[in-house]
């Protein structure tokens, strides 16, 4: 099936009645309930709590928005965003250190928050609140979201949205290129055929425009239900599914000459998905992109007005008759030195959507449009995040979050205290692989044995 066909004007049309409704439910939004026994009899001030982000420039504006309606939708807590650019963890841990930081934060990733709490920085918030109110949360979410935020047995980490795959395709060179945009590649190694079938190439044989392509080790390992670790104390980066899904990744270098990738590739070095020149799907010089919702927000800002495109399901591999898929979430943590811990699960509850006024919790899929899914699937039913986030992204529902709520198996960021540097070792090893300079088998090799060092050894000096 053809997923929400759309040109950009369209497209707009739709979020700028968004934007609107929006606005006005924020004047609207009714107050929280007092707690039962709280003493109403005379105004109480809000408690101000700062909120540490990395987010800058545009995206750190969105957030201040989004906070904004927050600060609205009660008289509690007000919210202040603090921009943290660089070094988050290090920053929080000086800050813990010195007794100082803020009372919470929103990390890019649940691999922030398993390193913190192996440092013990983190408090674990399913003992924040008290138990019905951490019922409440852990109904309200999805349960693989739930485990994403566990580690050692505690909830330390409240996903505020929650990453997943799919294809966008424009409409114009898939037509151009006789693909039949009503039926999706079923498997990836279709996708591959369609890749190819969609390039196209100068008169000196260079990729003029590439069909696609997509090297995010840890999304290929969830769609090849690879594994990082076995337990919190055993690396597993060169299990065999993690194999599979990097001789896939090296098999497309190498069906379009590794040689010409890398030109291709060289040939947009500045590119950027946050602009209309130099976004190289926007501006025609790939055919395909795969990746997620977030895409939406960039085409409402930058695509060409006549731009038509739509979206397809991220493939599973042959022979796999299950699902798998990769997630990391952007989320809440608090710190062990937070002034207001009591205020801190006031505002992860109501910015999960699991209590408070859900028009506040939609805010951050329409201020960031689609920015990606909601950590539970009963969001699907309110009405405005139907109306105005859902009715916005053609294939929200059917292609993203069929992706992340309905699949048969989740990958998350190794559970370990060595994840960021794990993964920064397993990206270098990866990238050698697809280049040519590797084997699939010899890069995780090194992986496996460098990364089980480093966590021994973490491990041996934290005993």
């Amino acid at each position: 099936m053809r997923k929400g066909t759309l040109t950009r004007r369209g497209f707009l049309k739709g979020t700028t009645i968004g934007a609107a409704s929006l606005a006005l439910a924020a004047c609207a939004a009714p107050v929280a309930a007092p707690a039962s026994g709280e003493d109403t009899t005379a105004e109480m001030a809000p408690v101000d709590i700062d909120v540490w982000t990395g987010w800058t420039e545009g995206a750190a504006d969105k957030i201040e928005q989004i906070l904004d309606g927050y600060n609205q939708s009660q008289t509690s807590v007000r919210a202040h965003h603090v921009v943290v650019a660089g070094g988050m963890t290090q920053k929080l841990l000086a800050g813990i250190a010195a007794n100082e930081g803020p009372t919470t934060a929103v990390v890019f990733g649940a691999a922030i928050a398993y390193q913190l709490a192996a440092n013990e920085a983190l408090l674990a918030l399913d003992g924040l609140g008290n138990p019905d109110q951490v019922q409440t949360l852990r109904d309200w979410m999805h349960p693989a979201i739930w485990d994403l935020g566990t580690y050692q047995g505690n909830f330390y980490y409240a996903s505020m949205w929650n990453q997943s795959m799919g294809t966008f395709v424009n409409l114009d060179l898939a037509e151009a290129a006789g693909v039949d945009v009503d039926n999706p590649p079923e498997t990836l190694e279709e996708l591959v055929d369609v890749w190819e079938q969609m390039t196209t190439y100068d008169s000196d044989g260079n990729i003029d425009v590439l069909g696609g392509d997509f090297n995010w080790n840890a999304m290929i390992m969830g769609r090849f239900q690879g594994q990082f670790v076995q337990d919190e104390t055993t690396v597993t980066a060169n299990h065999p599914n993690n194999v599979k899904a990097l001789e896939w990744n090296t098999s497309v270098w190498e069906r379009f000459g590794v040689d010409k990738m890398q030109s291709y590739q060289a040939s947009l070095q500045g590119a950027s998905g946050r602009s209309r020149g130099l976004a190289p799907f926007l501006a025609g010089v790939r055919a395909t992109e795969t990746t997620g919702p977030w895409r939406f927000n960039s085409m409402r800002d930058y695509a060409n007005e006549d731009f038509r495109f739509t979206v397809w399901p991220f493939p599973k591999p042959t022979g796999y008759e299950t699902r798998g898929m990769y997630t990391y979430g952007d989320g809440w943590i608090v710190p062990v030195t937070a002034p207001e811990p009591e205020a801190a699960w006031e505002i992860i509850s109501v910015m999960t959507g699991a209590t408070g006024d859900r028009d506040t919790y939609t805010s951050l899929f329409i201020t960031w449009l689609c920015v990606n899914n909601p950590v539970s699937e009963g969001m699907q039913d309110h009405p405005l995040f139907r109306d105005e986030v859902i009715g916005a992204c053609p294939g929200f529902t059917d292609i993203f979050m069929d992706d992340l709520y309905n699949s048969d198996y989740y990958l998350y960021p190794p559970k370990v205290p060595t994840s960021s540097s794990y993964n920064s070792l397993l990206g270098a090893e990866w990238q050698k692989a697809y280049l040519g300079e590797k084997s699939p088998q010899e890069a995780l090799d090194f992986v496996q044995e460098e990364a089980q060092k480093e966590l021994d050894l973490w491990l041996d000096q934290s005993s």
